[in-house]
């Protein structure tokens, strides 16, 4: 039985990491269930929530589809409405001793999308938990300037998923 090949890395441009007191198959298990994704966009403002799994050759796909609501800055307001959908598909993979997964998000109806690798790895207390991404933006003139904003609102994103993620898992003990 051959192994699945490791999850291409994205070439970053931002990146972030977190630390979570819990080991790495306790954090995966709770962010690769789908009903805990659910609970968490729910908690966030999120609407139409609708979150599916997929397992295939290794690989397990989390799919969360939602409205989103968010403040559009000045500059993009011409090219954006402040409530999309956000189509937000997390491929798991295990490999050795850490879960890596490729992260897509798309925005859809904008030229905008966010792409990059997650890793689940052991630290001496716990986990840590790292994502590596890239925003895009298609658009002329000003697309440097949205995907600055992209990025950055993602990694905002990704601090208040964590810190709800970890207070979830604390409370379950």
């Amino acid at each position: 039985c051959r192994s699945p090949p490791p999850i291409a890395r994205e070439t970053a441009v931002a990146s972030v990491s977190f630390k979570f007191k819990q080991d790495v198959e306790t954090v995966y298990a709770f962010v690769s269930n789908v009903e805990e994704v659910r609970k968490r966009s729910v908690a966030f403002g999120d609407r139409d929530i609708r979150v599916a799994e997929s397992d295939a050759g290794g690989t397990k796909t989390i799919t969360n589809t939602r409205l989103v609501t968010a403040d559009v800055p000045g500059f993009m307001k011409k090219l954006f409405n402040p409530t999309n959908t956000v189509v937000d598909k997390k491929a798991w993979r295990v490999e050795g001793d850490k879960v890596v997964g490729r992260l897509d998000v798309d925005v859809q109806g904008t030229p905008t999308e966010l792409h990059g690798t997650i890793t689940i790895a052991p630290a001496a207390s716990g986990s840590t938990y790292s994502i590596e991404f890239k925003g895009t933006a298609k658009i002329p003139l000003i697309g440097g300037k949205v995907e600055a904003y992209v990025e950055e609102q993602s990694q905002k994103g990704m601090r208040e998923e964590f810190e709800y993620n970890q207070k979830q898992l604390d409370a379950a003990g």
